[in-house]
């Protein structure tokens, strides 16, 4: 396995990491703060971030492998394919938390917040770890 093998893999790994911490580090506190400061809510950072391990890795990790074959730091239009696989991310995983919720869940703000965060947390790390993945290996 060469070095730029690695450097690629390691890319892919940082990312989903980072972004996974990130994104439960956002929604835990405010789950903490939502609740009134209560202690215990604090284990929502860990519970958010693990769902938000899954996620991204089923979902962000392929777009993030089919954009890699043209790899641009910090696209606009990147930004907005991350945006449109997170919405049906967050819509595929309320319904399996809830499966009656039919359509009412595009009334509900926290699913565009949720789901426009996810995307910005992703494409934001695949962008800081792309620039390690760009640098010619010596």
């Amino acid at each position: 396995m060469g070095a730029a093998s690695w450097s690629k893999r390691q890319s892919y790994t940082y990312t989903l990491a980072f972004s996974s911490l990130s994104y439960g580090l956002i929604f835990g506190l405010y789950m903490f703060v939502y609740s009134g400061f209560v202690p215990f809510a604090l284990v929502t950072v860990v519970i958010i971030a693990f769902y938000a391990l899954i996620t991204y890795f089923l979902f962000a990790v392929p777009v993030q492998l089919w954009l890699r074959k043209k790899p641009k730091k910090f696209s606009l239009v990147h930004l907005f394919i991350y945006t449109a696989v997170a919405f049906l991310a967050v819509f595929l995983f309320w319904y399996i938390d809830n499966p009656p919720i039919d359509f009412t869940v595009f009334r509900t703000f926290i699913y565009y917040i949720m789901s426009i965060v996810a995307a910005f947390i992703y494409w934001f790390w695949d962008s800081i770890f792309l620039r390690n993945y760009n640098t010619p290996q010596k």
